[in-house]
């Protein structure tokens, strides 16, 4: 049996018979002189046999073996021994038997793939049978695809059941998975291998997704027959589930139907907006709750009543298509109009309609929308657009408008009209004193006071600050006279404004149509220069002339110019030296501006600060020079040259309460000592307001800065109000000195000022010394400062030219001359 023991196993294969069968098989093997027969696959899994071994240690028996080959692959072998000498019957008894041996497996094989083929479709039959009955119309896509794996699954005797569709974010993941309850745990173990049978499934030609079976490692593979099963439940498989996808679809679009058409209902019962439908002929189907809220009606009021119950307005509601025409020649979905209520009050609406086709009729939707409110709005937002909101009478854009209306009328009409442009005198005065609460005060009784001096057909407009227009349609130059009068004495009253009387005069400027122009802005322009002229004359009013049109827009630009003069660095400061004659040293400068225009050259002060007085620019203006001065006297004092310097204020700056500060801070930011400065201020300025002008000269006057009164005896002012003022020093105007050494009078004039200036404390400066008598002279009355051009003429920084000479270097050059 050794021989026989070294046999290789050969390749298994599962056994399509039974043991009792294999032994009848070797029983026929058996001869006379064979004594046993066995069949193995050497793996001892399959063993059948027959007779009666012979023990291995009995001397001369024989033992061989034979293969059993099926379709060319060993599967099996057949053993065999006899006594001694019967090797013969032996080998052909174990060929013989082998073969029977393969026969018999091979129709047992073919018997049994046939069973198996007939049982395959016997499932297929049953599966695709309880899939059609299964698979209804009415599955939702997971429904349906939970049937078919778990048909699949238990069909197929698969371990894992998958179905992944087509169009999903990660078409790789599974969306529905069965699984066999034995196999969850093993699924998710590393390494494990898989048999895979994939499908894919379609429907109408396109791809709905893939359908895969997974069979673990260790049982047997798929064989072809589940193959096709699994595709032919592939094809009923995409099928059905493109239905159960319709099915979805078709299921959501009923409830967003169904939820719109209750989301309608609750929309149209709370909309702000009322909603009414009609048919063609304009008769009312529906009226929300809106719409009762609107109109006052219940909807059981309107419905089979006509749409022109609810609209009084003439607007083709006979015919509603023809309203919906309207509204398209229009280029509008919605238009305005006026409702009518139930109790038969109108109010304004806006509404839209809309056709609607329906069962091969027309409908129509109308929605109204009660604007009253938004007309108010819109009322009061054109009254402000068009009014001045301080004194509400019409603005310049309202009176622009009407200006250019009146003048189409009259040129229609061949008529004339006149127009006046009014600024008031006197009036900045007002807002310095008493503040610009007490100015708005005023200006909102200038209003009523004009229009009492008027007829209904005028208008009186605010054209912003203290100026004013008045157009008088029909008017022409007598009228527009004798309607000037007529308001300057309505202005003659004293205003009371917060206890106080205040009076105020005024200038008018008068243009006429067509004399002076034919459109709006001409009229206004022109009546403007003449009123300019007005206030210049002192005349009330003045008609306009084209001989005063020569300097205005001149002036204008000049203006212009002089608003950029600051920024270009145009404006620039020379500084005349003052001399000492107690020690005849000069230690003091006076500040001068210049305007260095590119086209004019170098401009005096005289040709452009009244221009900077006017409007609001002597503030900024002032700043600069204070800054450009005190920077000037910290670089001469930073060179060794003790010099302080004078500017001049003007009114404005005198009654601006944060002048005082600012002052306080230039000192500080350029290191001058208060005592360096000295501020020169005409004795006009002083006495226009003496209150406001003593508070801040005694603010000035406690900084340590020295107060200066210019041009003095030019002015009215009172001596004991002049000894109250905490000034320092007054300055002769030239007009006397220029002249003092050949006119006794201008002699006399000077000899009084310097001794009522020493007998007040104060000290003494005369202006415009132009030669060496006139020095001489002031010198002998005790003048204590003088200045002009024979002592140095104003010139640029860096150091004025006399800064370096001293009286007797002045009277030498004098002698030399």
């Amino acid at each position: 049996m050794k021989a026989l023991a070294r046999l290789e196993p050969v390749r298994r294969v599962e056994c399509p018979l039974t043991v009792h069968t294999l032994e009848g098989i070797l029983e026929g093997g058996l001869g006379a002189r064979v004594q046993w027969l066995a069949v193995s696959d050497g793996y001892g899994q399959l063993h059948a046999e027959r007779g009666e071994p012979i023990p291995e240690d009995r001397e001369g028996a024989i033992r061989a073996s034979a293969p059993v080959v099926l379709r060319g692959t060993p599967i099996a072998f057949v053993q065999g021994a006899a006594p001694p000498g019967a090797r013969g019957p032996l080998e052909r008894s174990l060929r013989v038997t082998a073969q029977w041996v393969a026969d018999a497996w091979g129709a047992s094989l073919e018997i049994e793939s046939l069973a198996s083929e007939i049982v395959h479709t016997y499932e297929e039959l049953h599966l695709l049978y309880e899939l059609g009955e299964t698979l209804t119309s009415q599955l939702t896509v997971s429904e349906a695809a939970d049937i078919i794996l778990e048909k699949l699954l238990h069909t197929l005797h698969a371990d894992w059941a998958e179905l992944t569709f087509s169009g999903s974010e990660d078409e790789t993941a599974p969306i529905h998975v069965h699984a066999s309850e034995d196999i969850s745990r093993l699924a998710v173990l590393p390494g494990l291998g898989k048999y895979r049978l994939p499908t894919t499934l379609r429907s109408g030609g396109q791809t709905i997704g893939t359908l895969t079976l997974v069979r673990i490692e260790g049982r047997s593979s798929f064989a072809s027959s589940d193959e096709k099963l699994l595709n032919a439940v592939g094809t009923l498989a995409g099928q059905a589930i493109a239905n159960a996808k319709l099915y979805e679809e078709l299921h959501r679009n009923t409830e967003a139907l169904r939820n719109g058409q209750a989301h309608l209902r609750a929309v149209l019962d709370n909309v702000a907006e009322g909603i009414v439908t009609s048919d063609a002929e304009g008769l009312i189907q529906s009226f929300n709750a809106a719409a009762e809220r609107v109109f006052g009606y219940s909807a059981e009021e309107v419905i089979g009543q006509h749409v022109g119950l609810l609209m009084p307005d003439p607007w083709h509601w006979q015919d509603v298509g023809g309203a919906v025409e309207s509204l398209r020649t229009a280029g509008s979905d919605s238009r305005e109009a006026f409702g009518r209520r139930k109790n038969g009050s109108t109010f304004p609406i806006d509404v839209a309609i809309t056709e609607v086709l329906r069962d091969a009729s027309c409908r129509f939707i109308m929605s109204f929308r009660d604007i009253t409110d938004r007309k108010q709005w819109e009322q009061a937002l054109e009254h402000q657009a068009l009014h001045d909101g301080l004194t509400q009478l019409p603005n310049r854009t309202l009176l622009q408008d009407r200006l250019h209306q009146a003048i189409l009328a009259a040129q229609r009409e061949d008529r004339v009209l006149a127009l006046l442009v009014m600024d008031l005198d006197g009036f900045k005065e007002v807002n310095d004193s008493f503040g610009h609460h007490s100015g708005d005060l005023l200006l909102q009784q200038i209003g009523p006071r004009l229009r009492s001096a008027l007829r209904e057909a005028d208008t009186v407009a605010r054209l912003g600050g203290d100026e004013f227009a008045v157009l008088l349609p029909g008017a022409q130059a007598d009228d527009a006279a004798t309607s000037a009068r007529r308001l300057l004495q309505a202005l003659e009253r004293p205003f009371v404004v917060e206890g106080r009387n205040l009076s105020i005069g005024a200038s008018f400027g008068v243009s006429l149509l067509p004399d002076h122009g034919s459109d709006a802005d001409t009229l206004l322009r022109r009546a403007d220069i003449a009123m300019y002229v007005a206030k210049r004359t002192h005349s009330g009013y003045t008609l306009y002339e084209p001989d005063q049109d020569s300097h205005t827009p001149n002036r204008l630009a000049f203006i212009g110019e002089l608003r950029s003069a600051l920024e270009l660095d145009q404006i620039v400061l020379h500084y005349q030296p003052l001399m000492n004659l107690r020690t005849g040293q000069f230690d003091r400068v006076e500040a001068l501006a210049r305007w260095q225009h590119p086209e004019h050259g170098l401009l005096p002060p005289a040709s452009f600060i009244p221009l900077a007085e006017e409007t609001s620019l002597i503030g900024p203006f002032s700043q600069w020079v204070l800054n450009a001065a005190l920077h000037q006297c910290h670089d001469w004092n930073e060179a060794g040259k003790r010099v302080s310097v004078a500017i001049n204020l003007s009114a404005q700056n005198l009654h601006d309460p944060v002048f005082p500060g600012a002052i306080s801070n230039a000192l500080r930011k350029w290191d001058v000592a208060p005592s360096c400065l000295k501020i020169e201020i005409t004795e006009s300025t002083l006495m226009a307001d003496p209150q406001r002008a003593l508070e801040i000269l005694q603010h000035l006057r406690g900084m340590g800065v020295g107060i200066s009164i210019d041009d003095f005896g030019t002015g009215y002012s009172s001596l004991s109000y002049l000894k109250r003022l905490p000034v320092d020093e007054i300055k002769i105007d030239k007009s006397f000195v220029l002249n003092m050494a050949n006119d006794d009078s201008d002699a006399a004039i000077v000899r009084s000022t310097i001794g009522l200036g020493h007998d007040l404390g104060l000290s003494v400066v005369a202006e415009g010394v132009e030669n060496q008598e006139t020095l001489d002279l002031l010198t002998a009355l005790g003048c204590d400062v003088a200045q002009g051009l024979h002592l140095a003429a104003p010139s640029p920084a860096p150091f004025p030219t006399g800064c370096s000479k001293t009286r007797k270097q002045l009277v030498v050059a004098g002698s030399a001359t």
